[in-house]
């Protein structure tokens, strides 16, 4: 099982960011759109100093406000996401990661936001891409894990799949029960998060106070293992926004976070079945 991190996770530039990556002993990352804008890198560029490290591209994100739109504005939608998946070419990451739509306007049409989604998957099955979705906690009308995965079945596309990142499960009120009811294998890339339980605004609790695996009051193992169970052997992936993590070190936080995945992972090899052998 690969284990990778948001390059939103640690401070730094990005060339810091995946030093500090590497250097911690992660297979991949996720790479923030505005890390690369801000880095001076060309996509090439940074996909070299990556693969130099032996570090894959495993998701680019995020692509926001790109269901739920009307037809005038999705022309527009398609326009800016091709321009992302040129970018992605040169990165040569085969995977983005949109986002549910949060705007007071959106339409709550699951039927629109399905076909829109197919639609992108179109476009992302041009360049050999795959679409990956995500239901934000603070969605306007998808905000949770089974909002998304309707969402996904009715745009029945096999570049369009489903994400699940464990901050927005537990906010936006679901728990393992969720994941368990999924079909096998519908769970394409699983993002893990920690965090106290604090009653606040959910965008700045999530944006503010997300942490390690074991650092908070989540129970993180339960519904990785419900994935696992279920026949996820894909990523997991650390996505943390805090910014006491940014201020400090890159190579502490991301040496901190590979640790705090090892042993999630070794937290999960023992509720495995014997002979059910994945652990790294």
């Amino acid at each position: 099982m690969k284990l990778c991190i948001a390059t939103v996770s640690i401070g730094g530039s990005l060339i810091e960011k995946i030093g500090a990556i590497g250097a911690a002993g992660f297979d991949g990352l996720e790479l923030l759109d505005e890390d690369l804008r801000k880095s001076g890198m060309s996509p090439e560029e940074c996909a070299s100093r990556c693969a130099d490290l032996g570090l894959a591209i495993e998701l680019y994100q995020p692509f926001r406000r790109a269901e739920g739109v009307s037809g005038d504005e999705f022309r527009e939608v398609l326009a800016r996401f091709r321009g992302e998946l040129e970018v992605m070419r040169g990165l040569g990451a085969e995977s983005i990661l949109v986002v549910s739509n949060t705007d007071a306007d959106a339409d709550a049409s699951r039927d629109l936001s399905a076909s829109q989604l197919a639609a992108l998957g179109d476009a992302a099955a041009e360049y050999g891409m795959t679409v990956m979705f995500e239901a934000l906690a603070w969605g306007t009308h998808i905000s949770r894990v089974a909002d998304a995965w309707e969402t996904v079945r009715y745009a029945d596309h096999p570049n369009v799949v489903l994400v699940v990142d464990t901050f927005h499960l537990y906010a936006a009120g679901e728990d393992v029960s969720v994941l368990a009811g999924l079909p096998r294998d519908a769970v394409a890339f699983f993002q893990v998060a920690d965090a106290p339980w604090l009653e606040m605004e959910v965008i700045q609790w999530s944006r503010n106070h997300r942490c390690f695996p074991g650092e908070g009051e989540f129970d993180v193992l339960a519904p990785v293992a419900a994935a696992v169970a279920s026949g996820y052997r894909g990523p997991l992936s650390l996505e943390i926004f805090n910014p006491g993590y940014r201020e400090r070190p890159a190579t502490e936080i991301a040496k901190l976070g590979a640790d705090s995945l090892r042993q999630l992972v070794a937290d999960l090899a023992k509720r495995a079945p014997e002979g059910q052998g994945w652990a790294r």
